[in-house]
C-alpha cells in the first residue's frame, strides 16, 4: 500500500517515488497547505488538479475544532470532503496547540487546550491524535509532538526530545490499534543543538517510522543555523525512508534542503505572500542546474527567480502574463489585469495571484526532480 524508494542521486539530493493508496508522488515535492481542507484565495481542488499539484497538507487542529473529525468522515474522509483524489497529509495540530500560550496545559499523557474560537477546552494525546487522523483519512499523517520555541534552553529541549519520543512510540501503537491505513512519520526535534539532533534521530530510528520529518521553529533562525541543523539531521536519517522539513519554503531554501537529501516540504509563504500581492516567476533553469551539480554553489536568490509585487502602479499597464510556463489557466490573464483586481476585486485577484505561484512551485520542484534525473545516478 505505501513505499518508497530513490531512483536516482545527485550527491546527496535524491529523486524518489512515494507511493500511497491515492496515487504515486515524484519527489522531491512540494506539499500546500490547505489548513482547513481548502487553499486560501477561493482555490479549489480542480484549480489544484489543473495546476499540476501532486499532494496537499491538512491540519488536524484546526479540523478538529472546525468542522469536527466526525463529519470529515461521514464525507468520506479528506479525500471525499474535499473532492481531491491524490494523497493528502495531515500535521498533528501539535505546533498550533503549543503556540497558544497560556490556554493549553502539558502533563506527561498530553495536552489541555482552549479553542480561540469558543474558549471550548479540548484535549490531545497521543492516541486521540491518532484517532482523529484516522477519522480525517489522509494517506501520511504525523504524530503529537512536544513543540519547544527557538530561544529554550538546552535542558528544555533535552526534556521535549524524551517527551517526544514517549508520545510518538505511543502514536506508533495506537495506529497499530486502529489498524489505519495511513504512513506514519516520526518528527526529529532538538533545536539549535547538534548532538539534541542526533539523539532525537537515534531515539525514532530504533522505533521505526514509514518517514522522518525535521520539526522546530527553524524558520527563526539564520540561513547558516538552518544548513547546518538540516545537515546533521538528514545525515541521521535512513537512507530508505523519506524525509520532511516541515514548514520551510523559500524557493532557494528548498533547494539548498534538497544538496543536503531532503525529500519532502510544506509551507504557507507561496499562497500567504500571493495574497499580498508577491508573485514568483522566471526560475532560472541554468543557475538551478548550477545549483543541484555543484553542492557549493551559492545559491543566489536575486539569480535563481524573481518576484514582484502585482499590486504596484507600474503593472497597471503591463499587458504580459507571469510566466510562459503556467498553464493557461494562470497565463490567459494579464499582470494589468491582475493588478486591477486586487485593487477593485480583491478575492478574484487573490485567486489568480494565488494559482500563479502554486504554478511557480510546481514548476520549481518539476525542474529540480529533471535535473536530478539527467545529472544523477
Amino acid at each position: 500500500m505505501f513505499s518508497f524508494i530513490v531512483t536516482k542521486k545527485l550527491g546527496r539530493a535524491r529523486l524518489s517515488e512515494l507511493k500511497t493508496p491515492h496515487g504515486t508522488i515524484p519527489g522531491p515535492f512540494f506539499q500546500f497547505v490547505a489548513t482547513q481542507a481548502a487553499i486560501r484565495g477561493q482555490v479549489m481542488s480542480e484549480d489544484m488538479e489543473a495546476l499540476g499539484v501532486d499532494i496537499m497538507l491538512a491540519n488536524t487542529y484546526h479540523l478538529h475544532l472546525r468542522p469536527g473529525e466526525d463529519i470529515v468522515a461521514k464525507a468520506g474522509g479528506l479525500h471525499g470532503f474535499m473532492q481531491w483524489n491524490k494523497p493528502i497529509t495531515t500535521d498533528s495540530g501539535g505546533y498550533q496547540v503549543f503556540s497558544l500560550g497560556d490556554h493549553v496545559k502539558i502533563d506527561d499523557d498530553g495536552v489541555t487546550f482552549k479553542a480561540p474560537l469558543d474558549g471550548s477546552v479540548h484535549r490531545f494525546t497521543p492516541e486521540i491524535t491518532m484517532q482523529i487522523q484516522a477519522k480525517l483519512g489522509p494517506d501520511i499523517v504525523m504524530p503529537l509532538d512536544v513543540c519547544t520555541p527557538f530561544t529554550a534552553s538546552k535542558e528544555e529541549v533535552e526534556h521535549a526530545i524524551i517527551k517526544t519520543t514517549e508520545w510518538v512510540k505511543r502514536c506508533k501503537e495506537e495506529q497499530s490499534r486502529l489498524a489505519s491505513p495511513q504512513a506514519l512519520y516520526g518528527i526529529v526535534q532538538g533545536g539549535v543543538y547538534p548532538d539534541l539532533r542526533e539523539k532525537a534521530a537515534a531515539l525514532l530510528r530504533k522505533i521505526g517510522f514509514f518517514g522522518y520529518s525535521i520539526g522546530g521553529e527553524l524558520q527563526e533562525k539564520g540561513e547558516k543555523e538552518i544548513k547546518k541543523i538540516v545537515n546533521i539531521t538528514t545525515a541521521q536519517l535512513p537512507e530508505n525512508a523519506p524525509r520532511y522539513l516541515m514548514g520551510y519554503g523559500k524557493p532557494e531554501d528548498i533547494v539548498e534542503a534538497v544538496r543536503l537529501g531532503v525529500d519532502q516540504f510544506d509551507c504557507v509563504l507561496p499562497v500567504r505572500n500571493a495574497r499580498h500581492g508577491q508573485i514568483f516567476s522566471n526560475l532560472n533553469i541554468e543557475e538551478l542546474q548550477k545549483a543541484l551539480t555543484d553542492p557549493e554553489h551559492p545559491i543566489d536568490p536575486k539569480k535563481l527567480y524573481t518576484t514582484i509585487d502585482i499590486t504596484k502602479a507600474i503593472f497597471a499597464e503591463d499587458f504580459s502574463v507571469f510566466d510562459a510556463e503556467n498553464p493557461a489557466i494562470v497565463k490567459q490573464y494579464t499582470k494589468s489585469y491582475v493588478h486591477h483586481l486586487m485593487r477593485a476585486e480583491p478575492p478574484s485577484g487573490m485567486r489568480l495571484a494565488v494559482m500563479a505561484n502554486i504554478s511557480f512551485y510546481v514548476q520549481l520542484m518539476r525542474a529540480i526532480r529533471n535535473i536530478i534525473e539527467d545529472e544523477g545516478v
